[in-house]
């Protein structure tokens, strides 16, 4: 039986309608009261180590000539350094064991698309031992570090290295463990952020009362009820305060993939959240401003020209009946997973010694 399909000329209507909406709303303020000073600077200036250029290597020798082209995956930006070819090692991702940490709502919404299903096949395939760490969909920072001190602690204690791939709130939960919890921590061998809220979103800062009033305690079969503290820790200023206060206390390795993806690559439903932050900041994936994906002193691998969603979820796939409404066949999960493996493992190396 052939699955129904929404009709292609709806497709216009819903694009129209997300713009008319974001039209309408108010741009909301970059900053509040509390949010800490902070500085307007360079990646290089703020620490951050470029590793675009072999980024880009690793992935671009593992795309297949009929797929999509390098160019139109990860952005070109100013600054990309042009690193010599290398060959790729062998059984480099068989040496590692890899876990994700999915973001808000994740829990939630399981029963339609389950973040990194494809790429958590994939790499079982391959041999590596990769690992869905389970985090309530409306926990808080503090609620979600507890399950991912026991999803660690579940693990196997057979000295393989561990890297934890943190997608969107998955990360300041990570992180929340990696401040608050050495012992758990000490198993992590490297952080990879995908498309990670380390600063925050600044939709959180203008929604979270009317999420905590009217949304928090809905009810939804496969998630509790939240407390708003889901989306509270989400905004701005408490994350940059959570900054303040924590970042001497992590030493682990981040390596940071930022979403940034050009117009043409949103996906409708996310037309007005990006049209909304758009409004500030042009370069955003419809829920987080690019420069709010940066960390200082990690590493960064690259600008996936890819939204939020498609970066950890095949939802044209997994919702064919309304495929249209998704762009990301063109996102490689897995083969960016992949690539980010390989340099990860390369900058670790020394560590090693």
């Amino acid at each position: 039986m052939t699955a129904w399909r929404w009709p292609r000329w709806s497709r216009g209507l819903v694009a129209a309608g997300g713009l008319a909406l974001a039209a309408c709303a108010p741009a909301p303020p970059l900053y509040s009261d509390a949010t800490p000073p902070v500085l307007m600077t360079t990646p290089a200036e703020a620490g951050i180590v470029d590793l675009r250029g072999r980024y880009r290597t690793a992935l671009c020798r593992r795309l297949p000539p009929n797929g999509p082209r390098c160019d139109d995956v990860l952005l070109r930006l100013p600054g990309e350094s042009q690193p010599a070819a290398e060959a790729m090692p062998t059984d480099t991702l068989r040496r590692y064991r890899v876990a994700f940490v999915p973001g808000l709502f994740s829990e939630c919404l399981q029963a339609v698309a389950s973040p990194f299903a494809d790429v958590l096949t994939d790499l079982s395939r391959a041999g590596v031992d990769a690992r869905y760490f389970s985090v309530a969909g409306r926990g808080s920072t503090v609620t979600n570090s507890a399950r991912l001190a026991t999803e660690i602690a579940a693990l196997p204690d057979d000295g393989r290295p561990l890297i934890v791939f943190a997608y969107s709130k998955g990360l300041p939960d990570l992180l929340e463990l990696v401040a608050g919890r050495p012992d758990s921590a000490a198993r992590i061998n490297a952080i990879v952020s995908l498309a990670g809220a380390a600063n925050g979103s600044l939709l959180a800062d203008r929604h979270v009362d009317t999420y905590r009033r009217w949304l928090s305690g809905l009810p939804l079969v496969s998630c509790g009820s939240g407390t708003g503290d889901e989306i509270g820790d989400l905004r701005r200023d408490v994350r940059l305060e959570w900054w303040r206060r924590h970042r001497a206390a992590i030493s682990l390795p981040i390596f940071l993939l930022v979403t940034t993806p050009l117009r043409d690559h949103v996906s409708p439903p996310l037309f007005v959240p990006y049209r909304e932050l758009a409004r500030t900041e042009p370069r955003n994936d419809g829920m987080l401003f690019w420069y709010d994906q940066l960390v200082s002193g990690a590493s960064l691998l690259g600008y996936v020209n890819a939204d939020h969603w498609g970066i950890a979820m095949p939802l044209s796939q997994e919702l064919k009946a309304m495929d249209f409404l998704f762009y990301d066949d063109a996102v490689p999960r897995t083969l960016l997973v992949e690539a980010a493996i390989e340099v990860v493992d390369e900058a670790l190396r020394p560590r090693a010694r």
